[in-house]
């Protein structure tokens, strides 16, 4: 068989012996109430899955299909803390679901989120670590063995006094996979781990699961280059339900799922472009002092030149921690540079007058998205306008959620995290920037739901640079390509 458009050929599996049901779902339904007490669409019909002891399977879905529900399903989180109604069997290493309380299930089933952010209670790193062993009431000698053998395996010694807020969303990511590993749990549950990592630690990643005598399920759209040889079995969440195809159907099925097969959007994209603009800066130094390290490190980042026009999608690479967050804070005005100049049309620009030109997409949607419904949170920008009369804001509104697939009464609360980065870049195609940073949007989407979204917001003429750390994507998309590593940034 070929490569997938997701770029995988195959999923060959290992033979391991028959060992005990450590995850067996039977008849699972589950609906979610939207904030408004209103019942929404059931998100499963029927699911069944068994998983073995030591066993490592993927889970294989398209976005929005329910994959993170049935995670924080199977964490005791939905429908406890998300309303929702959850009917059928879970039982975990012969136990039922439903009879186990939180601390029950600490040293049982562990989980890491597609959104670090989301995941984050402590004040520190270690602390962060720390946690969950003293509500498991390890000793403190066992404590610390643990905590400094995951900083070391995640490469994140320095970092064990940092606040989350100082982390980019790869060291985040490996906090969140350090945190697990000291937990040390009999299911680990990944949601999208391979996500916000650059290519070293996806490796280092693989190794671990590949090493781990735990049970381990990931759930996955994207990366599927990375699982060869991993998983005992693949299956498939499609149409509500898990399905067990071979791997001769697998993988065109779950292509066809994710819009693969689908034309590229940006092909032949016509442009609705009113001006032509020109976004530069030359010799931009800025200076970033990381003073919760351990060693108390200092970045430094420099730019000797870059640029982007209207319309063009320019690309930018770079390892975790390299400096492609910072950049784009310069950017869009958020961050003031020590040294250099942006410029617009040829025109210095800085600040706030930088930031009503520079639409920036932050890697986590949720510090971006704030209001009750999908409605109010469209709105919110348009109201601030005087131009616009209440029937025609509402047709703007209604117009763009139709062109983002978005559904105006949902709850942004309990939508997808794929789906809220379509909120988030929706909200911005609503206040017309002539360019946009997108970072990391190509996260948790499948390949063609991120095409969609960048075509959608290149439709009126706008620049585009996107971040990510995924070259093939970036190769796929970029008419022109810049690379950052150790704050040092070229053209390539």
């Amino acid at each position: 068989m070929g490569p997938s458009p997701n770029g995988s050929t195959s999923f060959p599996v290992k033979l391991r012996p028959i060992m005990q049901h450590a995850l067996r779902l039977s008849h699972l339904h589950f609906t979610y109430r939207s904030w408004k007490e209103e019942v929404c669409d059931s998100l499963f019909v029927d699911l069944n899955l068994d998983l073995q002891e030591g066993g490592k399977t993927l889970l294989l879905a398209p976005f929005n299909k329910g994959k993170t529900t049935l995670a924080k399903i199977l964490c005791g989180v939905c429908p406890k803390y998300f309303p929702g109604t959850l009917q059928g069997t879970i039982e975990l290493f012969e136990r039922d679901l439903s009879t186990m309380e939180p601390w029950d299930l600490l040293g049982v089933c562990s989980y890491v989120s597609q959104n670090p952010q989301e995941q984050f209670i402590a004040t520190s790193v270690e602390e962060e670590l720390a946690f969950p062993l003293e509500s498991l009431g390890l000793e403190r000698e066992e404590m610390a063995r643990r905590i400094t053998r995951a900083l070391e395996h995640w490469g994140l010694e320095d970092l064990r006094t940092s606040s989350q807020q100082e982390l980019s969303g790869g060291e985040r990511k490996r906090v969140l996979l350090a945190v697990q590993e000291v937990i040390q749990a009999r299911l680990w549950i990944l949601d999208e781990a391979f996500d916000d990592l650059d290519q070293r630690w996806r490796n280092q990643l693989k190794e671990t699961i590949q090493a781990s005598d735990k049970t381990i399920l990931v759930l996955a759209s994207r990366y599927l280059e990375e699982f060869t040889g991993l998983f005992d079995q693949v299956v498939l969440l499609d149409q509500k339900a898990i399905q067990n195809p071979s791997l001769d159907e697998l993988l065109p099925r779950f292509s066809h799922l994710c819009g693969d097969d689908l034309p590229n959007p940006l092909e032949g994209q016509v442009l609705e472009m009113s001006k032509k603009q020109k976004l530069s800066c030359t010799d931009l130094e800025a200076e970033r002092k990381r003073l919760s390290t351990l060693l108390g490190r200092s970045f430094s980042l420099h730019v000797p030149d870059f640029h982007m026009e209207s319309g063009e999608l320019v690309t930018l690479v770079g390892p975790n921690g390299s400096g492609k967050s910072s950049f784009s804070r310069l950017l869009c005005g958020l961050d003031d540079p020590i040294g250099g100049v942006i410029k617009l049309d040829g025109q210095p620009l800085a600040g706030k007058e930088l930031s009503k030109k520079v639409g920036y997409l932050f890697q986590n949607p949720d510090l971006q998205i704030f209001l009750p419904t999908v409605e109010e949170e469209l709105s919110w920008s348009l109201k601030r306008r005087k131009d616009l009369k209440s029937e025609e804001m509402r047709a703007r509104v209604a117009e763009c959620a139709d062109l983002f697939g978005l559904t105006l009464s949902d709850t942004p609360s309990t939508m997808s995290y794929p789906q809220r980065k379509a909120l988030q870049a929706a909200v911005y195609f609503l206040l017309e920037r002539p360019f946009y940073i997108l970072d990391e949007l190509d996260s948790s989407l499948t390949y063609y739901s991120a095409l969609a979204i960048i075509a959608r917001l290149r439709k009126r003429g706008a620049g585009l640079l996107l971040i990510t750390h995924d070259r093939q994507f970036a190769a796929r998309v970029a008419q022109r390509s810049y690379a950052i590593e150790d704050g040092r940034m070229a053209s390539i």
